[in-house]
């Protein structure tokens, strides 16, 4: 069944020197099934941790890598740099940054206010890659014929455009239109994170309803039968993470 955690649910720490760090999603514990933990712990079987990052207004987190990990920033507010090797790239709301797996990295807040983002990890074997930033607003959008359109933003390395994923299988963005719902999805063999951006509505999985709302990180297992309402006068958008 879906797990849904608010971040605001999370205990914050402190990392990367200047990061403040709310964990939403961790991986199920190696020869274990997570019983009796948190729901943020124990929860993902392919996917690597789905974290909420804050940097505070004109600082910057530590440079470092990740070995055997692509590594990607969704840009939640705000705006700032990513120096990545020995490229220094600006980032604003809306940017996908696809970090190669071994690669020293470095985010920096130009701005007064926080800069809020995601991180995203996934296993990979070896390292290797390049560096990729795309904003949502650059991708064509796609409906799907009911009431949600999508931007599709990142895919495997072997697409033409936004293809640079190594482990994940693709990144999508999606807004569901006031009082509309989603089609009834069922991906099969895919692991997913939905994270809501904005607005607040209902997922119907297996069967059964559950509120949702901003700030919300929903686990959806492989073979998960859904979809999702907007309940609400605005559009409801929303940040799609796949593994195979």
């Amino acid at each position: 069944m879906p797990t849904v955690v608010n971040w605001r649910e999370a205990q914050p720490v402190v990392a990367h020197d200047s990061a403040i760090v709310w964990s939403c999603l961790q991986p199920r514990p190696a020869g274990g099934d997570g019983a009796g933990q948190p729901p943020q712990h124990g929860t993902l079987e392919k996917l690597g941790v789905f974290t909420v990052h804050a940097v505070q207004g004109r600082k910057q987190s530590d440079y470092h890598k990740h070995e055997n990990r692509e590594q990607l920033y969704y840009i939640i507010d705000g705006t700032g740099q990513i120096l990545c090797g020995d490229i220094l790239s600006p980032v604003e709301e809306g940017d996908i940054i696809y970090l190669p797996s071994g690669q020293y990295h470095q985010l920096f807040n130009s701005a007064e206010g926080w800069l809020l983002h995601h991180v995203i990890n996934m296993p990979v074997d070896g390292d290797g890659g390049r560096l990729v930033r795309r904003n949502w607003r650059d991708a064509a959008p796609q409906s799907d014929g009911l009431g949600a359109v999508r931007w599709h933003l990142l895919g495997p390395d072997s697409e033409r455009e936004g293809g640079c994923l190594r482990g994940l299988a693709f990144i999508d963005r999606e807004m569901v239109q006031p009082r509309r719902r989603s089609k009834e999805r069922n991906a099969h063999d895919l692991e997913q994170i939905y994270y809501i951006l904005a607005g607040e509505g209902t997922l119907s999985a297996n069967g059964k309803e559950t509120r949702i709302r901003e700030g919300d990180s929903i686990h959806l297992p492989a073979e998960t039968t859904f979809h999702v309402s907007n309940t609400d006068e605005t559009w409801l958008t929303y940040l799609i993470v796949a593994a195979r």
